[in-house]
């Protein structure tokens, strides 16, 4: 990126948390903690979140640059009215989305910015997003310090992590990917010491445990953890059973892993040339991927792999797809 470019990058999010600025600071510093709700700066937030992880992945994968004006829309699916006026969550987001893009795509060359953008107490919003929100603040703060201090990274020893709830969790460790530092943090085991049990977190490379996990995919549920973690290029070997009734109503409307029996489509879901309801994952916040009834997959990106519904408004789902995965 040029000198220019970076200038215009650093008066955008100044402008975009100038208003802060003026509150109580705790750590004295420009990025210390305060107390707005924005709905632009949380947009920006989530932006940047999703936009670093697609850029990443893209660096990894070799493919070049491959932004398009489409990749927003993860934005407005994401959205919800507790974050605040849609425009401006919506505008952040973009704004976010592309800075967050650029320095993932560049990570060597310009390491993220999560330390500064989320050093500070969480945003207010639905349940499952406060509740991932806070784990990935605390993850970032976790991992920072333990890469300060030169300790091998381990995200699973944090009494936070322990005591919080599944959302929380996902997002704790995420967050600690970001700021230990995701070269390092793979380098030197990535977190993932042996899980020889046969629920949890797992690492398709580590070579212990039961090589498969059970999860349920409720459909009422856009995305679903799945605390897997895969490298690009892992042979996945996928079984699904289940359905999802995709509206109470109708009885005919529903859908296998392949998607909707009476073949539509939904227009705003993740994968809108794909048929509602069907079976789709993404590793991180990446772009998502079909899944439907194959057996076998190759994961297209490293990282945590989440399953979910193909569809554009979930919350009127019933029913669920048990998907059990192995490699």
């Amino acid at each position: 990126m040029t000198k220019l470019m970076l200038t215009a990058a650093a008066v955008a999010l100044t402008l975009l948390i100038g208003h802060g600025a003026s509150a109580q600071n705790r750590n004295g510093g420009r990025f210390g903690q305060y107390d707005s709700q924005d709905a632009r700066e949380h947009g920006y937030e989530h932006g940047y979140r999703d936009g670093a992880d697609r850029g990443r992945q893209d660096r990894e994968r070799a493919t070049g640059r491959n932004f398009r004006d489409n990749d927003y829309l993860t934005g407005a699916r994401d959205y919800d009215p507790s974050f605040g006026n849609r425009r401006e969550y919506m505008s952040g987001y973009r704004e976010g989305y592309e800075a967050g893009y650029d320095d993932g795509y560049n990570y060597y060359e310009r390491p993220g910015r999560y330390g500064e953008l989320y050093g500070r107490r969480s945003r207010s919003g639905g349940s499952a997003d406060s509740a991932f929100d806070a784990g990935y603040r605390e993850g970032i703060a976790a991992g920072q310090y333990d890469q300060r201090e030169n300790i091998r990274s381990d995200f699973r020893r944090a009494d936070a992590y322990r005591r919080g709830n599944e959302d929380f969790r996902d997002g704790f460790e995420r967050g600690y990917q970001d700021g230990y530092g995701r070269s390092r943090y793979s380098s030197d085991g990535g977190g993932y010491f042996p899980n020889r049990g046969t629920t949890g977190p797992a690492d398709t490379r580590d070579g212990e445990g039961t090589p498969s996990r059970t999860i349920v995919v409720p459909g009422n549920r856009q995305w679903t953890p799945t605390g897997i973690r895969v490298s690009q290029g892992d042979p996945l070997r996928i079984e699904t059973t289940g359905q999802i009734q995709l509206k109470p109503n109708d009885a005919k409307d529903v859908a296998r892993s392949a998607g909707s029996l009476i073949q539509r489509y939904a227009p705003g879901a993740p994968l809108p040339n794909a048929f509602a309801g069907a079976l789709i994952g993404r590793i991180d916040s990446g772009q998502p991927f079909g899944i439907g009834d194959q057996t076998s997959i190759v994961a297209p990106a490293s990282g945590l792999l989440y399953l979910g519904i193909n569809d554009d408004a979930v919350s009127d789902n019933s029913g669920q797809f048990q998907v059990v995965i192995s490699w």
